[in-house]
């Protein structure tokens, strides 16, 4: 019996040479199973591979029926194939061209591959030799640890380093190594082998002990002296130090990178902002130009040191404004006396404790207890002393005044609470006939200036007269009824923020020693949690400030609708990394970009300033994308106090002459954006190019396309596609596209308003991460 079937040529497309065609043939005439991969190709001409096999079907006699085909499209695996063979090749030319020194270990710890750099070096002929030899050239002193180090960590699986081995030159020298070893993972996650990167670190110890002497040598010239100086132009931006400076920062006096920069790198992270602060008032034309600050450094190694500088800021009339023009001070090393006043604040706190443990423990507690709640409940800096006020009363006291000292010297009242809401007008009376000017000697002010607390017992008519400095005051205060007082200051930090004063207005409460002591602890915890308070109010403004200065004003742009979104994901005083920008040229074209720094905060932001700025400057000459990126990415490279990158897409609009766009696409390392087209179908846009920041050559490629009326481009980071529902399912791109697909039709602010509601609804009404969108379309004809 002959077998038939549809004939299958029209998969060929004419590349009917293939040896496996005619194998297959042969196997059919045969009658024999085949398995083949095979080139064929679609109605289109595509080319596509197909895994075919084909089996002989018999019947009960043995005779030949037909034959069954299965065949496969594997397309994709044939592509994966030939991109692994062809990284495996740039591995090789990788490392073999690498400076450092390279093997692979399999997991029985036996070396299977050494780079051409250990051959050199160790001056083997072939691998097979060195392997043999490899044991011998570490120094005999090292190999028993790093045995046992290689054995431990192999156990481990992860990534791990050898700070320092010595290994056996080929003239018989040894060298100090370093090494980092890294697992080789399958596809299923399993260390398949271990590859280690080797480090030649002779010159660097030997650099570092001769630093160790010069720095020994240092010490010694300086223990003669006490006092450095300094010497800024802030027009120039242009710090110096000598060389006593220098050593209280922990430079050498050969360091020549002094910058302010430096300085600010060198200030302990909670003293920066207010440093920072401290100077730059001192630099302000409307200011004295004084300056006066004690700070803490964080030296190389880690330590602190306190340092106390003063300084003078001088100024003139350039370019016709008022500007400073030169800032000099002395600094001084303070360390002993800040240990001596933190030990002094430590043991004045241990007393109030030792006083406040003496009062009723149930009374103190439970108190205590009441007021931390109370003032952990409010956030702002006069709500806690309204809340101080409130606190006191009635347990502590009939009446309560809170009085505290502004940053420009001056007493203010802020808070009064009375047990008697009947009573609370006469307070508000009191308070706009107290005085508590310079020339008031009264209670408070002795507080405010000494820090101690003064007690009352008896109030007498002396003591009223020294309460108030009017006579106004002393008939409210008669009527109120004033038996007992006590004020306390509100220490915090070293510093007085203020006096809280308590009265008893009943004859059987009179203050002793064990109200005294629970009030200063009652005053020590307002006074923390006030001082928080405007700590993290001034953080939060500053942080504000510097976010909305990051966002650009998006200018009006003729025959083409904007839309943006900026989410930012940043809690507190943080500030969020991501940016956006729309650029007009000198040539009527317009730049759009979008772009995501790694990390958040002052960091960020300075990251985010540079690559607006950049683009912005390459912009005004640059017609191309790509090269306003490499720009962007030269700029990146050169800042070297922070390892910071960011991911950017950018695109250039040429207006044409029947309303369409030409646009210019280039990307580095960022999602790609997204083409809404007016018929609905939605586009990637998606050329080559690396993370910016990182590498000498970002590879960045351009993608030319045209944009016609009805259609949108969106570009956008990854804080939209990561957002994450109450699951933890991301909300992806696949979702992304859907939404756009049913945005035609809109204008570009109302798709950029639904993206920005979508993810907000998709995440719970708040964003895991920064999300910033920007929508371009060009409008339909009318």
């Amino acid at each position: 019996m002959r077998s038939s079937a549809k004939n299958c040529r029209f998969l060929q497309n004419g590349d009917r040479e293939q040896p496996e065609v005619a194998e297959l043939k042969r196997a059919i005439e045969e009658g024999r199973e085949y398995r083949a991969v095979l080139r064929n190709y679609k109605k289109t001409g595509e080319m596509f591979w197909n895994e075919l096999y084909v089996s002989p079907v018999f019947d009960d006699e043995g005779n030949l029926v037909n034959f069954i085909g299965v065949q496969h499209d594997i397309t994709e695996r044939k592509v994966a194939e030939e991109a692994l063979s062809e990284q495996e090749a740039q591995w090789r030319v990788l490392v073999e061209n690498n400076p450092s020194f390279v093997a692979l270990i399999d997991t029985e710890g036996k070396a299977t591959y050494y780079n051409s750099g250990w051959l050199d070096y160790l001056g083997s002929d072939s691998e097979e030799v060195l392997r043999k030899e490899w044991p011998q050239k570490i120094h005999p002193e090292d190999r028993r640890e790093l045995q046992e180090t290689l054995r431990a960590s192999y156990l481990l699986e992860e990534s791990f380093s050898i700070p320092s081995m010595r290994i056996q030159r080929a003239d018989g020298e040894y060298h100090w190594f370093s090494a980092l070893v890294s697992p080789v993972r399958d596809d299923k996650g399993r260390v398949s082998s271990w590859i280690t990167v080797s480090t030649d670190i002779e010159e660097i110890r030997a650099a570092e002990q001769a630093l160790r002497e010069s720095e020994e040598r240092l010490r010694m010239a300086f223990r003669a002296t006490s006092l450095g100086a300094w010497d800024y132009n802030p027009i120039t931006d242009v710090l110096q130090w000598d060389d006593r400076t220098k050593s209280l920062f922990g430079y050498l006096p050969e360091f020549d990178e002094v910058s302010y920069r430096v300085f600010l790198d060198a200030l302990h992270p909670g003293e920066r902002e207010r440093v920072d602060a401290s100077v730059r008032r001192a630099l302000d034309p409307e200011s004295s130009g004084d300056f006066e600050e004690s700070f803490r450094v964080v030296l190389g190694d880690g330590s602190m040191r306190w340092l106390y500088s003063t300084g003078r800021a001088f100024f003139d009339e350039i370019d016709g404004e008022r500007r400073a023009y030169r800032f000099i001070g002395t600094i001084l090393d303070v360390t002993a006396r800040m240990e001596a006043e933190e030990e002094r604040d430590l043991l004045l706190a241990r007393e109030q404790l030792a006083r406040a443990e003496a009062v009723s423990a149930r009374r103190r507690l439970d108190f205590l207890v009441r007021a931390d709640g109370v003032l952990l409940g409010s956030t702002g800096y006069y709500e806690r002393l309204a809340d101080t006020a409130r606190v006191c009363v009635p347990d502590l006291a009939d009446f309560c005044l809170v009085d505290v000292l502004n940053e420009n010297g001056t007493v203010s009242q802020v808070a009064a609470a009375h047990a008697d809401p009947t009573k609370q007008e006469l307070l508000d009376r009191l308070h706009r006939h107290r005085s508590l000017g310079d020339d008031d000697s009264g209670i408070v002010l002795r507080v405010l200036e000494s820090g101690r607390s003064e007690h009352f017992r008896k109030v007498s008519k002396d003591d009223l007269r020294d309460l108030a400095s009017s006579e106004a005051s002393r008939e409210i205060l008669n009527e109120l009824g004033v038996v007992s007082l006590l004020s306390v200051p509100l220490l915090a930090r070293g510093r007085t923020l203020g006096a809280l004063t308590l009265v008893s207005s009943d004859r059987e409460r009179v203050y002793d020693d064990e109200d005294l002591s629970l009030a200063e602890s009652l005053a020590y915890r307002c006074a923390l949690a006030v001082d928080n308070a405007r700590l993290n109010h001034e953080r939060n403004r500053i942080a504000r400030t510097l976010q909305n200065s990051l966002l650009p004003r998006i200018p009006e742009v003729e025959n083409l609708e904007v839309g943006v979104v900026y989410i930012s994901a940043a809690r507190g005083s943080m500030i969020g990394g991501d940016f956006y920008d729309l650029i007009p040229t000198e040539d009527d074209t317009l730049v759009a970009l979008v772009g995501d720094v790694c990390g958040k905060g002052p960091s960020a932001a300075a990251v985010t300033a540079l690559a607006r700025y950049t683009i912005q400057a390459v912009a005004l000459r640059e017609d191309s994308p790509a090269n306003a990126l490499n720009s962007l990415n030269a700029a990146m490279l050169r800042q070297a106090e922070d390892v910071k990158f960011c991911t950017v897409a950018c695109a250039r609009f040429k207006g044409t002459e029947n309303g369409a766009f030409e646009l210019s696409v280039a990307r580095g390392g960022h999602p790609a954006p997204l083409l809404l087209r007016a018929s609905g179908e939605v586009e990637r846009v998606s050329p080559q190019g690396r993370i910016i920041g990182i590498f000498d050559d970002p590879q960045l490629v351009e993608e030319h396309l045209r944009l016609e009326p009805g259609d949108a481009l969106i570009l956008y980071t990854d804080g939209i596609i990561e957002a994450k529902n109450a699951a933890g399912e991301l909300l992806g791109e696949e979702y992304l596209v859907d939404l756009l697909e049913g945005s035609t039709g809109l204008h570009a602010e109302d798709i950029s308003e639904k993206l920005r509601r979508r993810t907000l609804d998709f995440s719970g009404g708040a964003a895991q991460d920064d999300v910033a969108v920007l929508v371009l379309k060009v409008p339909e004809h009318r």
